[in-house]
């Protein structure tokens, strides 16, 4: 019956949730493409999901987190390896091309339309999931994995910027370790007057970082709650 249940909420929140999501997309500019409908409906029926999910209780939600938890190890590793990836791609094209090629081929079509969508969709659900307690721990693993999409999402930035303030910031930034392209990248920006531009890359580096903290605090903390809770009822 719970599983009836959780399948028609689902059905029913997912036409409202579409259409909101549509106009949304309408208002952040992102193309009607064919492509991006179909981002927006996978997105709109996870959302749909989740608040079933919600509604009928949050079944399997300890589980789900534990599992995740157990092997988030890997899956930081797998996410940290593929931004180092593209990171590495997007600087051998900057070298080859120059920055406003990167910008127009690789951030402006995917990576700066995919941090609108997941701004409107998924870091709300993962707020919405940290309300309830028996989502929590979900919500935390949510919000602290969102945290390497919009961390390389800022890096990306940075990056652009450095390359056209002069390619010296981000041989500066390289040597750094790499993300050190978001401090040259501030330090560019300060040296020219852009303030604004400073506070774009330092605000958002602050807030990834907290919510990268937070997340998995909550997480842990929940999900050792929830280990003491089933401990004391099955002694």
């Amino acid at each position: 019956m719970k599983h009836i249940k959780f399948l028609l909420i689902a059905i029913l929140l997912w036409f409202p949730t579409a259409f909101g999501m549509g106009m949304a997309a309408d208002i952040l500019g992102i193309p009607d493409t064919e492509a991006w409908l179909w981002i927006l409906r996978v997105f709109s029926a996870g959302i749909s999901v989740c608040i079933a999910w919600i509604a009928v209780g949050a079944a399997y939600a300890k589980t789900i987190a534990q599992s995740v938890m157990a092997v988030i190890s890997i899956i930081s590793n797998l996410l940290l390896a593929f931004c180092i990836i593209l990171g590495v791609i997007a600087v051998v094209m900057i070298f080859v091309k120059d920055f406003k090629w990167v910008y127009e081929h690789f951030y402006h079509p995917f990576i700066s339309k995919s941090v609108a969508a997941c701004l409107i969709t998924l870091v709300p659900l993962s707020l919405i999931l940290m309300i309830f307690r028996s989502t929590r721990a979900i919500g935390g693993i949510s919000l602290y994995l969102l945290s390497y999409f919009f961390g390389f999402s800022l890096w990306f930035y940075s990056l652009i910027y450095a390359a056209s303030s002069g390619i010296g910031w981000v041989v500066g930034g390289l040597i750094l370790s790499g993300i050190g392209v978001v401090l040259t990248a501030m330090i560019a920006a300060a040296v020219w007057g852009q303030w604004q531009v400073v506070g774009v890359i330092l605000l958002p580096a602050v807030l990834i970082w907290v919510a990268r903290i937070f997340g998995m605090a909550i997480a842990t903390k929940q999900l050792e709650k929830e280990e003491e809770e089933s401990y004391i009822s099955t002694s």
